[in-house]
């Protein structure tokens, strides 16, 4: 057989098919420029792409991601794509620094391409380890935890009306016995014994805290989802696809775990301390958190983040994806679990 007679290759077919999709949506012919996977993802393939559109609305040249669905297992909460599409042209709408939207691939699309979402791409770095200590982010480190703090607080005033739909409590639920539910049901398919998060959710349901305002949470709001320029800061918030309903406390405590090192970590990295930003997120329209509500926020994170864990590595240890990357997340249980016992004897 000839060269020229061989079969596409993978990248070739991705190619082809993402231009005969987006001549479908615009109704002009693209033509991609370059096309290249990007690092990381557990849940999702990345794919920079630069394409330029003939003509119409849409004319011009375009910097895109692609994010693919990998036949990744779907974790609790997630929200269908075009949901999730829904909520970045939302959130980039009101101010939020989101990526703007483009489309949403859907199952059974044409032209053999997954599932996805296609957006505007937003260059910077994302890797935590290099935004606390890289010299190149010196200039920007000082402010980036208010600026963090900032977008938060523009996120959650997005009423969250606007965005009827999502997953969040029933009528009349408190949206942390909603979230409660959801991480219990998550551990017990597990069928694993561990005792610390089976006392980290029993002081969760026994503390639950008043109902506040619903807002629109991003679920995993943190470093490592966040684009910084190294002279702007803060560009872009990524990875909405656990968006839901639910109480600003989440976000805030999920930001401030330990875990992620942005905050509270006395001789090593970090952006402040958590004080700061609660003060900031607070300052910019946030809302007010005491040193209880603060507490009961992270011991809501550190049970969900391990819960979160466990179900990464079962994902490996099943067979239905073998992953080192899915292995190795699995292995923090224990250090997540340690910080749970610290949080309830600190109480």
């Amino acid at each position: 057989m000839s060269s020229e007679a061989a079969a596409a290759t993978p990248v070739e077919s991705l190619h082809a098919g993402l231009e005969a999709f987006i001549a479908g949506e615009t109704g002009h012919a693209p033509t991609i420029r370059t096309l290249s996977r990007l690092p990381g993802g557990t849940m999702r393939e990345a794919w920079a792409l630069d394409v330029e559109i003939a003509g119409g609305a849409w004319a011009g040249a375009h910097r895109l991601v692609l994010l693919a669905d990998c036949g990744a297992q779907i974790l609790y909460s997630r929200v269908p794509r075009d949901d999730e599409l829904r909520v970045i042209a939302a959130m980039h709408a009101a101010g939020v620094p989101a990526p703007r939207a483009y489309w949403c691939i859907p199952e059974g699309a044409p032209h053999g391409l997954k599932p996805g979402l296609l957006m505007e791409r937003v260059e910077g770095e994302t890797v935590a380890r290099r935004l606390l200590a890289d010299p190149a982010y010196a200039a920007v480190r000082p402010r980036l935890l208010d600026q963090m703090a900032g977008a938060l607080a523009r996120m959650h005033a997005v009423p969250a009306e606007a965005l009827a739909g999502l997953p969040g409590p029933a009528s009349g639920q408190l949206p942390i016995d909603f979230q409660l539910a959801e991480i219990e049901a998550s551990l017990r398919a597990l069928g694993e014994p561990h005792p610390a998060l089976e006392l980290g959710l029993r002081w969760l349901r026994r503390q639950m805290p008043p109902r506040e305002r619903l807002v629109v949470v991003h679920g995993d709001y943190r470093l490592g989802n966040v684009v910084v320029d190294p002279h702007d800061g803060l560009r872009a918030v990524l990875d909405w696809e656990l968006a839901h309903l639910g109480d600003p406390g989440e976000d805030v405590g999920w930001a401030c775990m330990r875990f992620w090192r942005s905050v509270d970590r006395p001789g090593a990295p970090a952006l402040g301390t958590r004080q700061r930003f609660l003060d900031a997120y607070a300052a910019q329209g946030g809302r007010r958190f005491d040193t209880e509500a603060a507490h009961y926020w992270d011991v809501f994170a550190n049970v969900r983040w391990a819960v979160i864990t466990l179900s990464q590595a079962n994902r490996h240890l099943s067979g239905r994806e073998r992953s080192l990357e899915l292995a190795s997340i699995g292995r923090h249980c224990a250090e997540v679990e340690w910080e749970l016992m610290r949080l309830l004897r600190d109480r």
